[in-house]
């Protein structure tokens, strides 16, 4: 009874999550991205513990949901990590439906050919029992070995992203927390497979249910990485201060410190390495390559240069604009604004007037 209660565990984790996310007021694309990853795992945990602790059509139904979605999983886990990272790669979700889509196509035909009840009897053994009943071995071929090769090839790419990853922009925490969410909910179906003791799979619940709910506090709560300028003024707001001024004196010198670091890291990453020119720039993009938060960032923009960070790129952008103007004379505005890192030609022409004052033909032709 324990072991079945500990099953539900990872599942009323990630349901946490997702009911507290509005809470924070969380809506950007990388939480989004979580969100999604979130509730992948958490249909894939209920219907697995689901499958565990019911019989006959409603661990059918169970088993088909699981079918579906588990093989979701990796590309929901690189759609989060792509978002959290300035990559320009993106997983199309769509496309890896295929995969699911084909297997309950051809599992739907297997229940009309057998009937539910020799389907779900074929299922409850082990891929590996013998068994002379034709119907029930492409049953257990496609509920078994197609699933297993599908989820391993998913894996291999996923081994591959990570190693790719790891050595182009250096190890990331959230790339980390996914592989050990997929590693232990890969334990956790070759565990009910095997037919293991209760207490191993309640084990590996806990771990999971642990995994999961520090991936969703680092995504979510706002956990990241913060500058030891950060804590230091958040110290001086809320504590009392302190005795001796010298100590005063050397914690300013330490923030001022810090914020001349970021601001150079920052400006060596959009200026020297022009990623104001990369369409769709965010600053929770900055701010995971600078290892820090989005709302410090967003401060020091502020403080060092009057304005929000999408000003501040887009101010950028315009200036680069003038000086391609000038040498591309004849460029189509299409061109300029995709040169420009703006998503179309419209977009460009507006950030432009709103600048300078004119439109980009007249300030060209002010300039012939």
């Amino acid at each position: 009874m324990l072991a079945t209660v500990i099953s539900f565990l990872p599942f009323v984790t990630c349901l946490f999550w997702l009911v507290l996310n509005p809470l924070l007021k969380k809506n950007d694309r990388e939480s989004g991205a979580l969100e999604l990853l979130l509730a992948i795992i958490a249909i894939i945990s209920i219907t697995q513990a689901g499958i565990q602790c019911s019989d006959g059509r409603i661990m059918l139904s169970f088993f088909l949901v699981k079918q579906f979605f588990a093989p979701l999983l990796i590309p929901t886990a690189l759609l989060y990590i792509s978002s959290r990272l300035t990559d320009t790669r993106k997983v199309s979700i769509l496309a890896w439906i295929a995969i699911p889509v084909a297997l309950i196509f051809a599992e739907t035909i297997l229940i009309m050919l057998s009937g539910a009840d020799a389907f779900t009897d074929a299922v409850r053994n082990t891929p590996l029992a013998d068994d002379n009943d034709r119907i029930a071995g492409i049953i257990r071929f496609c509920s078994f070995w197609v699933f297993y090769i599908a989820i391993a090839a998913q894996i291999l790419l996923w081994i591959v992203s990570l190693a790719v990853r790891t050595v182009r922009q250096g190890t990331n925490l959230q790339l980390l927390n996914c592989s050990l969410v997929i590693l232990v909910l890969a334990a956790l179906e070759v565990s009910a497979v095997m037919e293991t003791a209760g207490w191993i799979q309640a084990v590996i619940s806990i771990a999971l249910t642990a995994i999961i709910y520090y991936t969703a506090y680092k995504g979510l709560s706002g956990g990241q990485s913060v500058p030891v300028a950060t804590v230091i003024s958040k110290e001086k707001e809320t504590a009392p201060q302190p005795r001796e001024s010298g100590q005063i004196i050397a914690n300013a010198h330490q923030s001022l410190a810090d914020e001349e670091d970021l601001r150079i890291r920052f400006e060596d990453l959009i200026v020297t390495e022009q990623l104001f020119l990369k369409q769709g720039i965010r600053i929770s993009d900055i701010a995971s390559m600078l290892e820090t938060n989005r709302t410090y960032v967003s401060r020091l923009v502020n403080n060092t240069y009057n304005m929000s960070f999408s000003d501040y790129i887009n101010t950028l952008r315009i200036d680069y604009a003038e000086q391609y103007l000038m040498h591309h004379k004849d460029a189509k505005q299409s061109d300029i604004a995709a040169a420009c890192g703006f998503p179309n030609a419209s977009a460009f022409n507006n950030v432009f007037k709103k600048i300078t004052g004119v439109t980009p033909k007249i300030w060209l032709a002010t300039r012939s």
